[in-house]
């Protein structure tokens, strides 16, 4: 195995722990942070044509309560589960749908964290337990890198996090669950894995060809 180890570099990142409740819907905290609130949207409705990765502005972001309510339509709905091994291609589907059920016009996922920039907003699809965080706490004041809204910095903290649980069916997974936060709260609802913190991990990709030898 060491031959096929090409960088001798570990994987890290922060985790949580997913624990859904009786609610099939649920928002942790009524309102955003106090440093964005200044800076949300009054009317409710994002701009004709706005890309769901452009950099968020001010006057145009929701309301964390409105994108709770919004999103409550996932509930029941099903992605299409080519297996395990595609979480990649479940979570697009599941990006796609809160795209339109936030009111975008159209679809885009360019990798970046968070997924949804434009509204400040990271989706997490969970089959497991597991909340895999990255390399950033959600409660962490470090600043995001995002432009200054109206002179305000934008921190990780002020990020909102949709959790979407779903189960397996047959060759889809059902949507169970939702719950909203904002990163600030986050380990108020989801725990924090513990002893170590950071987890870290050697990830080494196999050949396409390695099980044909």
């Amino acid at each position: 195995m060491a031959i096929l180890d090409s960088t001798g570099t570990l994987t890290q990142k922060y985790q949580a722990r997913c624990n859904v409740g009786e609610s099939a819907c649920e928002l942790v905290t009524l309102t955003d942070t106090e440093a964005i609130r200044p800076v949300l949207s009054t009317g409710g409705n994002v701009p004709f044509d706005t890309s769901p990765v452009s950099p968020p502005e001010a006057g145009q972001i929701l309301p964390v309560a409105l994108v709770f309510r919004r999103l409550q339509a996932l509930i029941g709905q099903r992605l299409s589960d080519a297996g395990r091994d595609q979480e990649r291609n479940r979570g697009s589907a599941l990006h796609r749908l809160v795209c339109r059920a936030l009111g975008y016009r159209t679809y885009k996922d360019d990798g970046r964290f968070p997924d949804i920039r434009h509204q400040l907003l990271e989706v997490k699809l969970q089959t497991a337990p597991t909340i895999d965080l990255g390399l950033v706490r959600p409660n962490s004041t470090e600043p995001l890198d995002v432009p200054n809204l109206a002179g305000r910095q934008v921190r990780h903290c002020d990020v909102r996090y949709a959790v979407v649980y779903g189960e397996p069916s047959g060759s889809a997974v059902l949507l169970t669950h939702i719950i909203v936060t904002t990163g600030q709260e986050f380990f108020q609802r989801f725990p924090q894995f513990q002893g170590r913190v950071l987890n870290k991990k050697l990830q080494i990709p196999l050949p396409a060809d390695f099980f044909d030898r």
